[in-house]
């Protein structure tokens, strides 16, 4: 099928009564050398070629330029469902594919710990409880410093303390079966 050009009779006249000429391909050739096609705007639609304004002209080259880009990246490119995916074992890609927003294993391990900490913590003398919870766990945490000018006990023996309910609390951490 051959092209089609076709042009404005009027190119000043309204959208609704615009008048049109089709030409042949060497017509339109010759036309758009002419001093009269100065101003005027043409696209090329595959098998027609349409007069049309300025402003259609750019949006439709802007389109076009779009489309070829993204078909140019799209070549490139080849789209792949995670549930095509199958390993050795029968997992799916959703189930091979690393999560490295979290890590699940490092999760479990931390909650482990934590539990052990909380029984170790429970088993506790209330003395030695508050001053573990005064020095870690508070929300406003205190100072050995601190902890001595209010409860009028010296600094190194509230050291000392310390040290000794770590060592206690690292000792049933280690051993697990308290």
């Amino acid at each position: 099928m051959a092209k089609r050009y076709y042009r404005k009779k009027d190119p000043n006249c309204e959208t609704a009564k615009t008048e049109w000429i089709e030409m042949s391909g060497s017509e339109f050739y010759r036309f758009i050398r002419t001093p009269e096609s100065k101003g005027r705007f043409f696209i090329d639609m595959d098998d027609v070629v349409l007069e049309t304004t300025e402003s259609e002209a750019r949006m439709y080259k802007a389109e076009k330029n779009r489309r070829y880009y993204i078909q140019t990246k799209e070549s490139d490119l080849s789209i792949l469902s995670i549930y095509t995916i199958e390993d050795e074992d029968g997992c799916s890609g959703e189930e091979v594919i690393k999560d490295d927003t979290e890590d699940v294993e490092a999760k479990a391990i931390l909650n482990a710990e934590v539990k052990s900490l909380q029984k170790a913590l429970a088993q506790l003398d209330m003395e030695s409880y508050r001053l573990i919870y005064a020095l870690y766990l508070a929300k406003k945490r205190k100072s050995l410093r601190q902890l001595s000018q209010e409860t009028g006990i010296p600094v190194m023996t509230l050291q000392d303390r310390k040290k000794k309910i770590l060592a206690t609390l690292k000792q049933k951490l280690n051993n697990k079966n308290f």
